[in-house]
């Protein structure tokens, strides 16, 4: 950098190949009377010469299809997609349904209405307890999805063996 900012811009544009013959030879006077730009003129040029100078790298035919090969993501299927997002949808509102109180009356009026609906009831609120049961310490330490389907095909089992269970105590208190 010089003191001279216009003869820097001349400078700039002699290099740039935008110079006119005016601004040319008002330069090159300018130049051979001031040792600071003629400096900061050879330093650039130098610098041009370089950067010409210098070995262009460029990568071989499909790298980029190589690079892009190894990198490559896993893509997941739309219908795990929506899924996904039915499946949290569902649960949202199942449980917003159940704990909103307004919900909650109308849920109880609904399902106490016939003996049959509270029997069910009584056996999913005791299904999904023992689910809660089995799986909460399993969420709480590590959310390992071998444990969870494990438990998930334990409280089936069990809703099955207590569905069973159930019913033949039914049919021996009905006689």
């Amino acid at each position: 950098m010089t003191k001279h900012k216009e003869f820097e811009e001349l400078i700039q544009k002699c290099l740039d190949r935008e110079i006119t013959v005016d601004e040319n030879i008002s330069l090159q006077l300018h130049l051979s009377q001031c040792p600071d730009c003629s400096l900061f003129y050879n330093e650039l040029v130098s610098a041009e010469k370089e950067i010409i100078d210098m070995v262009e790298v460029v990568p071989n035919h499909g790298f980029n299809e190589a690079v892009l090969a190894r990198i490559k993501t896993k893509k997941v299927p739309a219908w795990a997609k929506i899924a996904t997002v039915l499946g949290s949808a569902w649960v949202v509102s199942f449980l917003a349904f159940i704990l909103i109180p307004a919900s909650r009356d109308l849920f109880t009026r609904i399902l106490f209405s016939s003996p049959s609906i509270v029997k069910a009831v009584a056996k999913i609120y005791f299904v999904g307890s023992t689910l809660a049961r089995i799986v909460t310490p399993f969420a709480k330490s590590q959310l390992n999805p071998t444990l969870l389907v494990v438990s998930i095909l334990l409280s089936v089992g069990m809703f099955i063996f207590f569905g069973k269970l159930f019913s033949k105590k039914e049919t021996v208190w009905n006689t």
